[in-house]
């Protein structure tokens, strides 16, 4: 994993802005029409006087070339001469006549209607007037109109041809006596991306590119960068840590920039932030803890795995969970992570080998310590990252032997077995404390056997000989194995962490079938025993003699 600088300098960046367009209905439509009609009179009034200028440009362009066209160029025998005159009907007398003609007829019509609506007409104009003027200012005071010219449309340019058109400047002067009237060029017309009223500079802080959150100064953006570092490099009470690096798994930048103030939310705290960051969500779904319940209870209920439920609950102890407190349901997902290089020294065990000796004192397949062994010891010297407190690789730097290992002698037995079927009687699997009875009443459910309370590892044994008719794994059971004793008995042994027998295997009382454990679900190491009349679960201790 490569290391990632943080950057910290300004830019500005522009967004578009996104506007949304509603329609709604009215039910007095009549009224509406009526009211639309006279507001698109009065600003047809009010632009009407640049149409009529927009007319007179185009008919005098209209007329000057017509009057190119219809030159007549004469010389005389001798080629020393050229006489120019004008066609009939292109006089320019002619064309100012026409046009006051057009103007007059055109005030004629309208004085009817000016007159029956001139506060309409005049309310018009005035809205047309303060339009333009506030399109013409807000285009000039705005930081955030950007002018980019990122729209092409299609204009035909007298005398410039397509292929010059894109190698040359789109805007520069060409000569139209020197090519055709009908060469046509495609031009990049400027237009505005972003008109705003006003923009908001913000400090933001963006990961990859992402934005995360906006400041309004840039020491509260630095503020929740170096806050996130130290929620993962502050050591715990006791501990010392000698961090080599520490930086972000992603690309994280403070930029100064300006937003644009229709789409502002708001300025971020760095509090809130902080959360969201590590969240990864702004959502928030707790679950107050009732009785009975513990975290695969939760877990299950909401659909969730209970390891997901830890990592949300980072400070919360599971085996210390109580009535009424309250916890997250919200899967952490960072946005930012923290990566951190650590040098560690610590010593590390190295593992003995175990040497076996044959005796007839026990059955086959059974063992039994004679001498325990030793565990080495080395030295090492390791590098580690981490993201966001977790350990992601580990890097040996050196390592040196303290210690060798002892091995460990076991006794083998070469003792034949007795028979393997069903003696009658039931022994009890382990010998324990047991900590919950037949018949309680645990998260809603009655108590189907008894727990045995042992630590991890003990040897699980038959409570009598029979054949093996499951032995696998459920999520309530954990490893467990069912044992048919005949006369429709048998018994169940739960929550191991290795199972040494399989379904169809036969075996004699008082023989190893599993070690215990806490799979399943389990709130401790202990051996949950049951015993089965016809399927049906039946208390132990009318069995066993515990």
């Amino acid at each position: 994993m490569g290391k990632r600088k943080e950057k910290s300098y300004n830019k500005h960046v522009y967004k578009r802005a996104n506007y949304k367009y509603y329609v709604k209905g009215d039910s007095k439509i009549e009224r509406g029409e009526r009211l639309a009609e006279l507001a698109v009179k009065g600003v047809a009034l009010a632009f009407y006087p640049f149409y009529l200028v927009y007319s007179g440009i185009k008919s005098v362009a209209g007329k000057v070339q017509a009057f190119s066209k219809n030159r007549v160029k004469a010389s005389d025998n001798a080629g020393k001469r050229t006489i120019t005159y004008f066609s009939k009907g292109s006089s320019v007398s002619g064309f100012l006549k026409t046009s006051r003609e057009k103007a007059n007829n055109f005030i004629l019509k309208i004085a009817p209607f000016v007159k029956r609506y001139k506060w309409q007409t005049a309310a018009g104009s005035a809205m047309a007037v303060l339009l333009a003027v506030a399109l013409i200012t807000f285009g000039t005071m705005t930081p955030n109109a950007n002018l980019e010219a990122n729209a092409t449309h299609v204009v035909t340019v007298p005398g410039q041809s397509d292929s010059e058109s894109e190698t040359g400047d789109a805007f520069e002067a060409v000569d139209t006596a020197s090519v055709s009237e009908e060469a046509a060029a495609v031009v990049a017309v400027p237009e505005f991306k972003v008109l705003s009223v006003a923009s908001v500079k913000a400090y933001q802080v963006t990961a990859d590119g992402v934005a995360i959150a906006n400041f309004k100064t840039e020491e509260e953006a630095n503020q929740l960068l170096d806050e996130l570092k130290a929620k993962y490099t502050t050591p715990e009470e006791g501990s010392e840590v000698e961090y080599v690096e520490v930086g972000f798994s992603e690309d994280v930048e403070v930029t100064k920039t300006y937003l644009d103030i229709m789409n502002f939310a708001g300025y971020d705290t760095v509090e809130d932030a902080l959360a969201y960051v590590i969240k990864g969500t702004k959502e928030e779904k707790t679950h107050i803890v009732q009785k009975g319940e513990n975290f695969w209870v939760i877990a299950t209920y909401y659909g969730i795995s209970p390891y997901d439920l830890e990592a949300a609950n980072p400070d919360v102890k599971p085996e210390t969970l109580q009535i009424g407190q309250e916890i997250s349901l919200v899967v952490p997902k960072p946005l930012i992570g923290v990566r951190t290089v650590e040098t560690a020294s610590y010593t590390e065990q190295i593992a003995y080998d175990v040497v076996y000796e044959e005796t007839g004192s026990l059955y086959k397949g059974e063992t039994k310590t004679k001498v325990n062994g030793v565990y080495g010891e080395s030295a090492i010297e390791a590098e580690i990252i981490r993201e966001n407190g977790r350990e992601v690789s580990r890097n040996i730097l050196s390592e040196a032997v303290v210690s060798e290992p002892s091995s460990q002698v076991v006794y083998k037995g070469t003792k034949d077995p007795p028979p393997r079927m069903g003696t009658g009687t039931l022994i009890k699997p382990v010998s324990g404390v047991i900590t919950s009875e037949f018949g309680s009443w645990r998260w809603g459910y009655r108590h189907t056997g008894i727990d045995i309370a042992v630590s991890v590892g003990t040897s699980v044994k038959a409570a009598d000989g029979g054949v093996v008719t499951f032995s696998g794994y459920s999520s309530s059971y954990g490893y467990y194995i069912i044992i048919n004793h005949g006369g429709n008995i048998s018994t169940l042994y739960a929550h191991n962490s290795k199972l040494l027998v399989s379904a169809g295997d036969k075996v004699y009382q008082g023989q190893q079938i599993a070690l215990s454990g806490n799979t399943g679900h389990s709130t401790g190491p202990h051996v949950h025993f049951e015993v089965r009349v016809n399927d049906v679960a039946k208390n132990p201790r009318n069995y066993v003699n515990f």
